[in-house]
């Protein structure tokens, strides 16, 4: 009794120990930048969850309200509003030693045609870099891109084709994640690797972006 009830307190102990690890994913700060036309503020706050989920909150302000192009008319950019004001729910969170990439749905802004797109907003912490170099972040939005109709072959009638879902991996590397068949949503956080995003350097005195992995 003595010997499995050790073992199960081990086994219990490295579960324990395996969890934390995405819990303890947190990143927040404070951003303050010009832009040309006034000054950008961003404040956000994210902490990490089992599969890449997370929850926080973060809140944008734009001196001139990013506009909205028409394609189907003129084709001429219109802004209504002389600011740009908007709140995010985060809900994913990736972060890669002093990098982190943040994303959620846009839930309330002063321009409505940003309610329901998703924004993310990638960071970098150098407050513990061998070289002193100022914090970095960039941001976009996005629509709503995957599919909402589904292919089949008509003269089946349940066709699984369309519905299959296959990884392509290469099989002489034991690190490839690889690429699933299945198209990212835009806006995801998984959606790209985090060293392929440009970022932007924060100013003096323009705040402070924190990364905890």
């Amino acid at each position: 009794m003595t010997t499995i009830t050790h073992t199960r307190f081990i086994l219990t102990l490295s579960l324990f120990c395996l969890v934390p690890a995405a819990f303890a994913q947190t990143v927040g700060g404070s951003l303050r930048a010009e832009t040309g036309n006034g000054v950008r503020t961003i404040e956000f706050s994210a902490k990490g969850q089992a599969g890449g989920r997370a929850s926080g909150d973060l809140a944008l302000t734009e001196p001139i309200a990013l506009p909205d192009q028409d394609v189907d008319g003129a084709g001429e950019p219109e802004v209504k509003e002389p600011a740009l004001s908007l709140r995010v729910s985060i809900d994913c969170l990736k972060v890669e030693r002093n990098r982190a990439v943040l994303g959620g749905q846009v839930r309330d802004s002063n321009v409505p045609s940003y309610v329901g797109r998703r924004m993310l907003l990638t960071v970098e912490d150098n407050a513990e870099a061998e070289k002193p170099a100022p914090d970095r972040y960039t941001f976009g939005f996005y629509r709503a891109t995957l599919p909402t109709w589904v292919p089949s072959d008509a003269e089946l009638k349940f066709d699984s084709g369309a519905g299959m879902m296959w990884t392509a991996t290469d099989a002489e590397r034991d690190d490839d994640k690889g690429i699933s068949s299945q198209p990212h949503e835009q806006g995801q956080c998984e959606g790209l690797p985090l060293a392929s995003y440009e970022l932007e350097e924060l100013p003096k005195d323009g705040g402070d972006i924190q990364v905890k992995p």
